[in-house]
This record gives C-alpha cells, structure tokens and sequence, in this order.
C-alpha cells in the first residue's frame, strides 16, 4: 500500500481500521556512482525492493514516499552529489519519523540504499524506538551479504552488485562501457581531506565490469524472502505501549 496514492479518507478508514501499524519509509541517495550507474542507484534499488515488498505484504505496511538525498562526505567531490551534512539528514528524517508515529504508525521501517547515511539512520532509528516506535533498520547490501556474496563477490560503491541491481531494474540506467574495477586503497578508519581519489578514483569501487541484469534479478530474489523474515521478527517485539 503507498502512502502517496491514498487520498486523506482512504488514509484515515486504513488507520481506523488497524490492519497496518508499519510505515516502511524508502531511503537513499543522489550521488555519483562511477561513470557508469544512474545518480539515482541508491534510491532507485528500494524502490525496486519496495515494489516487490508491497505485494508481498502490501496489505499491512504503509509505503511511504522516498527520501532520495542523504550524506556522502567521501564522494560530495564528485558530479551529481548531493550531500546533506549528517546532522541534518539525521533531523530530517526524526522528524518524519515521528510525524508517522503520530499518525498512528506502531512499527517504523528505515529502509536504506546509501552507506553514508547508516551512522545518522542509527540515531534516527534510537531516537524514534524512545518516541514509542518499534524500529527496523534494513541497509540492504551490508545486512544480506552472505545472500549477495555467492551471486556477486565483487561488491562495492556501483560495483557488481548495485550495477547488477540497476540493470535488472532498467539497462538503459547503465553504460557498461564506463565501468571500472576497482577496490580501496586505503583504511576506512581513517579520514583526510582527498582519500576519495585513493578509495572512489572514477566514483566507485568492486568490480562493475562483471554486472549483469540477471545476478541483479537474483539479488533481488534471494533478499525479498531475508527481508520479509526481518519483518515479522520486528512484529514480534511491538512498543512497550502496544504490548
């Protein structure tokens, strides 16, 4: 069920009626992803799960309209990024949150396509779980890759995986002949002005030269069925005041 499509009538006999307590909210981002993947990858592939979570259990979860900006300090040099400093986002998306569990939402769902917003998405998901939500983190690529890893090892920023996930989605969103391989250089844990021209030198790291449309569509696959089990656990623990 989305959100975007119900007029406020529709909206309020669905709340009334009590059947859905869960708001799944789209998170992503609108950045460089090498030379060769859409600027829309990271909201582009929740939107793909998203599709096929709605008819899955479409009849008791809200799917609300994205949020396609996010934080990217590591690639905000590149064309096509748009970073949102992390404190911002973090408020942003609070205050969403809190607006949906004052709606009548129980149970919140943080679905995320984009690695830079996972340290505000951590705030966001505490703070939402103390206004009296029950709160699901989900960033896709990191919480599943014991399933993506057998389909594509050679992951990364648009690396095999998220080109692959693209391509499945729409070919024409991918330009192959742009694609690099390419993995980091230097350590994570360290942060200095420049090191995106050691770890995201043409805007991406893995391999994407390997993607195809179908590993993509297998990706997509093996995760709807991970993703749904994470749902029900969630609607196991409700909030204290639901309980």
């Amino acid at each position: 069920m989305y959100m975007e499509r119900l007029n406020m009538h529709r909206f309020a006999e669905v709340m009334k009626d009590g059947t859905v307590k869960t708001a799944l909210i789209p998170i992503g981002m609108t950045e460089a992803h090498g030379e060769h993947c859409a600027l829309g990858t990271d909201f582009l592939i929740p939107r793909e799960f998203v599709r096929r979570l709605d008819e899955a259990v479409g009849d008791k979860v809200m799917m609300t309209p994205e949020i396609p900006f996010g934080h990217s300090w590591s690639l905000a040099p590149f064309p096509g990024t748009l970073d949102i400093p992390g404190r911002v986002f973090a408020d942003y998306v609070s205050a969403v949150g809190e607006q949906l569990v004052q709606q009548g939402f129980h149970y919140i769902v943080l679905f995320n396509g984009h690695g830079g917003n996972m340290p505000a998405l951590s705030f966001v998901s505490e703070h939402l779980a103390d206004v009296g939500a029950t709160v699901l983190s989900i960033n896709w690529w990191m919480d599943y890759r014991d399933l993506i890893i057998p389909i594509a090892p050679d992951f990364g920023h648009a690396g095999e995986d998220e080109t692959s996930c693209v391509m499945a989605i729409d070919e024409s969103l991918v330009d192959l002949t742009y694609a690099h391989r390419h993995m980091d250089s230097v350590s994570r844990k360290l942060r200095f002005a420049g090191m995106e021209t050691f770890n995201y030198p043409n805007a991406n790291n893995g391999d994407a030269t390997k993607a195809t449309a179908e590993k993509g569509r297998a990706i997509y696959e093996a995760l709807v069925p991970a993703m749904l089990k994470d749902l029900e656990d969630m609607w196991n623990h409700p909030p204290r005041s639901n309980a």
